[in-house]
């Protein structure tokens, strides 16, 4: 019996790369056929195959039942589902399929690391909320109410407004201003 040839015109490398091969192990979904791929054409040879035929290169009947069956199988390498289990793909599928992992698995530690930039900015912008605090519960730096107006007019940031208070503080910024005790001081010497 000469078998019955296998016509498989998926694209690809190979037979072999693009034929899904673990189907021809044991277990479930196992094919009933076996493939020779020792010549040009690849041959499959059914199970109950007879080994011989009545007539010259054509299959027995054991073998002609196998057409259905790798047509079947064209089919469905041609249009492989996304939820077909890993034993029934072929390699260049298995290939697609890990490429895509690896790519999703790079989007992840992107995103990952974009996540981590974000929350260590967000730390760093509690810690500069909490300095203010502090600095504004201590009470002791001096037209803090100007100081906070001036900053805050000008758009700057919880950063810039601490370095101002600390300024402040060290002598090093003076707010220019006046404050209720000028003002008072202001109007008496304009009225006498």
């Amino acid at each position: 019996c000469p078998g019955v040839p296998i016509h498989w015109p998926v694209p690809g490398p190979s037979f072999l790369e693009t034929f899904p091969v673990g189907r021809a192990s044991a277990g479930q979904g196992v094919l009933p056929f076996d493939i020779d791929t020792r010549g040009n054409i690849p041959r499959a040879y059914s199970q109950n195959c007879a080994g011989a035929t009545t007539t010259s290169m054509s299959p027995c009947s054991g073998c002609t039942e196998v057409v259905g069956f790798i047509e079947h199988l064209l089919s469905l390498a041609q249009d492989t589902k996304p939820h077909t289990k890993y034993q029934f793909l072929s390699h260049s599928d298995m290939v697609n399929v890990a490429r895509q992992y690896s790519a999703e698995n790079n989007q992840l530690k992107l995103k990952g690391l974009n996540d981590a930039r974000r929350v260590s900015h967000i730390l760093t912008q509690l810690d500069d909320y909490k300095s203010l605090i502090m600095a504004l519960s201590e009470n002791n730096i001096p037209r803090l109410q100007h100081i906070l107006t001036v900053t805050l007019k000008r758009g700057s940031s919880i950063r810039q407004i601490i370095n101002t208070l600390e300024d402040s503080l060290a002598g090093a910024y003076h707010p220019r201003g006046y404050t209720g005790d000028d003002l008072d001081m202001a109007v008496l010497a304009y009225r006498l």
